[in-house]
C-alpha cells in the first residue's frame, strides 16, 4: 500500500522573515505590495486577520492594515530555506517532489521500517522543520496525493490531518467540489453545470471522478510525471526595459532547472508568463527538440519568448517560468552533442552541490545573457 505526506509551508515568505527577525514575530508582517504597488506574495497570520491575502493589491492591504510591515520579496532568501525544507524531506524517502517553492509531496511507501508507521513520520518531519528552521508547517497523510494535498489543505495552520486508508471517500464525500486540485472557477463552474457541489456528487459520477481523483495507488507511477515545476514572482516595482525583465527571468530559471535536476527530469516545454500593471496576462510556450533540465538553455528558451511577445512600453508587474512534458529520460543526439551535455551535467551538479552546501547565492551566472551565438 502507498503512502504519501502533503506539505504545505504556513505563510512561506512571512515566516522566514520572522525566523530572521525574532522582533516580527505576532505582529502583521506583509511581503510585497510595498509602497502600494504590487501585490501581496505572503502575509502573516496576524495580518490575515485583517482580510490580508496573497495577490491583493498593496493599495488594498495598506487600507486594510496600515500599521502592517511590509516586506520586500526576497526570493533568493526564500528559496534557500525551500532547499533547506526539501533536504530534510528527502532523509525520509528517495522520493520527495517539490510542487512549488512552498509545498511538496513524500512517497512513504516502504518507510516503516526505518521511521515507523506514516503518521509518526508525518509528525516527526513537522516538529524538524519547526525545530530546526523555526518555519511552521501542515500535512495531510493519506494513500493517494490528491486526498493527502486536501488533507494538508485543511490542516493548515500548523496542523496534521490523517487520512486512514479506507477511509478516503468519506473523508472527501463532504468537502466541497473546488478543493480539488486543478479545479479552477472555469472547471468548477462546469462541474455545477453537472450538479456537482460537492466531492461526494463527483463520486457518483465514475467517468468524471476518474478524471479529477485518484483514490488508487496503483494510477500513481504512470502519472509521476504529470504535472509541471515553475516559479513566478510578482514585482515590487513594475518593469518596462526587457533587459531588467531578463533579471528576474534568469533568478525564475534558476530555481526552476535546479528543481529540475533535484527531481531527475527533464522538460521538453517551457513557458513564460507576463502580466501587465493592467492585470492583462497571457504565457506562451515552445516546445523543445531535446529534453533540458540546463539553466542556460532554459534561459534561452524563455528570454526569447519574452522579447517576442512582451509589448514595448508596458509596465509589467508579474513574471513566470514553468517547465512542462517532463520526463525522466535523456536524449537521443550526435556524439558532439551527447558531450556537451556531459560536461553540462557535471558542471550543474556542481553548482547545485555548493548551493545546497552554501546557500542559493554562493554561486550564479554574472550575467543572464550569458550566451552564445
Amino acid at each position: 500500500m502507498s503512502w504519501y505526506l502533503h506539505i504545505d509551508m504556513d505563510a512561506f515568505f512571512a515566516s522566514v522573515e520572522q525566523v530572521l527577525d525574532p522582533s516580527l514575530k505576532g505582529k502583521p508582517v506583509i511581503v510585497g505590495g510595498r509602497n502600494g504597488r504590487g501585490v501581496v506574495t505572503s502575509a502573516s497570520y496576524a495580518a490575515r486577520k485583517f482580510g490580508i491575502h496573497s495577490a491583493m493589491p498593496g493599495f488594498q492591504a495598506k487600507k486594510l492594515c496600515p500599521h502592517g510591515i511590509f516586506l520586500p520579496n526576497r526570493r533568493r532568501v526564500y528559496a534557500e530555506f525551500s532547499a533547506k525544507v526539501f533536504a530534510i524531506l528527502g532523509q525520509y524517502s528517495p522520493e520527495v517532489r517539490a510542487l512549488s517553492i512552498d509545498e511538496g509531496i513524500v512517497d512513504l511507501t516502504g518507510t516503516e521500517r526505518l521511521f515507523g508507521p506514516p503518521l509518526k513520520t508525518a509528525e516527526q518531519i513537522i516538529r524538524r522543520i519547526e525545530s530546526e528552521l523555526g518555519l511552521p508547517s501542515s500535512g495531510g497523510v493519506s494513500t493517494s496525493r490528491v486526498t493527502a494535498k486536501i488533507a494538508a489543505t485543511l490542516g493548515k495552520p500548523r496542523g496534521l490531518v490523517y487520512v486512514p486508508s479506507g477511509s478516503e471517500a468519506d473523508f472527501l464525500a463532504p468537502l466541497a467540489v473546488e478543493m480539488i486540485p486543478g479545479v479552477g472557477p472555469k472547471t468548477h463552474k462546469t462541474l455545477l453545470q453537472h450538479g456537482i457541489k460537492t466531492i461526494g456528487d463527483l463520486l457518483q459520477k465514475p467517468e468524471l471522478a476518474e478524471r479529477y481523483l485518484d483514490l488508487s495507488e496503483h494510477d500513481e507511477p504512470k502519472r509521476r510525471h504529470d504535472h509541471s515545476i515553475g516559479n513566478e514572482t510578482t514585482l515590487d516595482k513594475p518593469l518596462k526595459e526587457t533587459t531588467e525583465m531578463e533579471g528576474v527571468l534568469w533568478e525564475l530559471v534558476e530555481e526552476v532547472g535546479g528543481r529540475l535536476r533535484k527531481e531527475s527530469l527533464y522538460a521538453r516545454c517551457l513557458t513564460v508568463k507576463i502580466r501587465y500593471t493592467d492585470f492583462h496576462t497571457f504565457a506562451r510556450s515552445r516546445t523543445l527538440s531535446s529534453p533540458t533540465c540546463f539553466d542556460k538553455e532554459i534561459f534561452e528558451v524563455v528570454s526569447d519568448l519574452l522579447r517576442q511577445n512582451v509589448a514595448a512600453g508596458r509596465a509589467v508587474r508579474l513574471l513566470g517560468v514553468s517547465a512542462s512534458a517532463l520526463q525522466s529520460t535523456g536524449w537521443q543526439e550526435p556524439l558532439l552533442n551527447q558531450e556537451k551535455r556531459k560536461s553540462f551535467e557535471k558542471l550543474y551538479q556542481g553548482i547545485d552541490d555548493l548551493r545546497l552546501k552554501y546557500g542559493e547565492d554562493a554561486v550564479g551566472a554574472a550575467t543572464p545573457r550569458n550566451r552564445t551565438s
